[in-house]
Order: structure tokens, then sequence, then C-alpha cells
């Protein structure tokens, strides 16, 4: 008698905690919050590399604050620029 006592009242514990748990709605746990992607991205300047590592374009400002884009090939040569003219070496802007 005492065995089916305690499987009663153990399944109609577990029936009311399902129950209870049901209705009852607490606030989720997060780790953290999701940050929100930032609205702009600031830097004086760009560099587009390839897989090997070399330099592919440049986007900023040369030596006299001029800004600048260049683009260039597999060799290092430059294929395309815009911006005024400069007449320092390209390895001086870059490092």
């Amino acid at each position: 008698m005492n065995r089916k006592l305690n499987v009663c009242l153990s399944l109609a514990a577990g029936l009311l905690g399902g129950i209870i748990s049901h209705y009852v709605v607490l606030d989720s746990v997060h780790a953290q919050a999701q940050a929100a992607p930032p609205k702009e991205i600031t830097a004086k300047s760009f560099v587009l590399v390839n897989d090997q590592g070399a330099t592919a374009g440049t986007f900023g400002f040369d030596q006299n604050g001029n800004a600048m884009i260049r683009i260039f090939d597999k060799a290092g040569k430059l294929v395309w620029s815009a911006g005024k003219p400069n007449l320092a070496p390209l390895s001086s802007e870059l490092h």
C-alpha cells in the first residue's frame, strides 16, 4: 500500500509541476546581448590584399592629404588610380 501511494504521489507531483511550469513564464537567460553592427567604419587607409598577401589595391590618402584609390595587378604594377597625382614613391605610402 505504501508503494502504491508513493507512485501516485510521484505521478501527481510530476503532473502538477508540468502544469505549473507551463503557465509560469520566466525571463530567458542570455549570455550576451547581440551587438548592433557599426554604422560607419573609420580608418586613415584601407589596403586590399590577395591570397598571397600582396597589395592588390589601396584606398586612402597620400602624404599631402589628397584622397587616392589605386589598383595593382598580380606583379604589383599600378593598373588604375584616381586622385591627384603624387610624385612620391608608392612604397613610402604603404609603410
